[in-house]
């Protein structure tokens, strides 16, 4: 009866809550700034996906985000032109990306690009191993989406470890682990087909 929901896809992490059986409403929904006046599932949403690049700020800190590589062209592994580290790149250089089995197989991707990505935009200008510096784009999403729990959580009084996280969407499987542990969580779900359960 309480779950937390989260979709985290190519461009962006959406976070929900359905406490005793129901999802929570708000009024505040606007379509293109415009209020649109009626009842709708409160969804909170920040930039955080697989395409979500990773960056080296003007203080000399490593970000994530909120700008996307998108679908096109997307992560350099995809090969499509994509020459900036994205959350997905830092995922196949860890493994957590099978490059032989990536959409089923259906997709080829490439490793080495995801680690020259990588290596030219964050290991080399902060003086890191190319894992290192993969292991740091993953540890800054995960704490990007946490906090994005956080507000529609612990912001409001709600304490998370008391609900279960629901998966959904592509990337969001290879992080659901690290976010339940990270907030106290016990459980998540994770469909069969979270790809496609946004």
């Amino acid at each position: 009866d309480n779950v937390i929901t989260i979709d985290m896809g190519g461009t962006s992490f959406d976070v929900s809550m359905v406490s005793n059986g129901s999802p929570e409403l708000t009024r505040e929904l606007r379509v293109h700034e415009m209020p649109v006046g009626v009842a709708a599932v409160d969804v909170h949403s920040i930039g955080a996906g697989g395409g979500s690049i990773a960056w080296i700020d003007k203080g000399g800190a490593l970000q994530v985000g909120p700008q996307s590589a998108g679908a096109e062209p997307g992560p350099a592994c995809y090969e499509q032109g994509g020459t900036e580290p994205t959350c997905t790149d830092a995922n196949v250089v860890l493994g957590y990306i099978n490059p032989d089995y990536f959409l089923g197989g259906r997709r080829d991707i490439n490793t080495a690009l995801s680690e020259q990505a990588v290596k030219e935009k964050v290991a080399d200008p902060l003086g890191l191993s190319v894992p290192d510096a993969a292991h740091g784009i993953f540890r800054i999403i995960n704490n990007n989406m946490v906090d994005a729990i956080r507000v529609v959580s612990i912001e409001r009084g709600i304490d998370p470890r008391n609900y279960s996280l629901v998966v959904g969407g592509g990337a969001g499987a290879i992080h659901a682990g690290m976010l339940g542990r990270t907030l106290g969580m016990k459980s998540a779900i994770i469909p069969r087909y979270s790809g496609v359960f946004c």
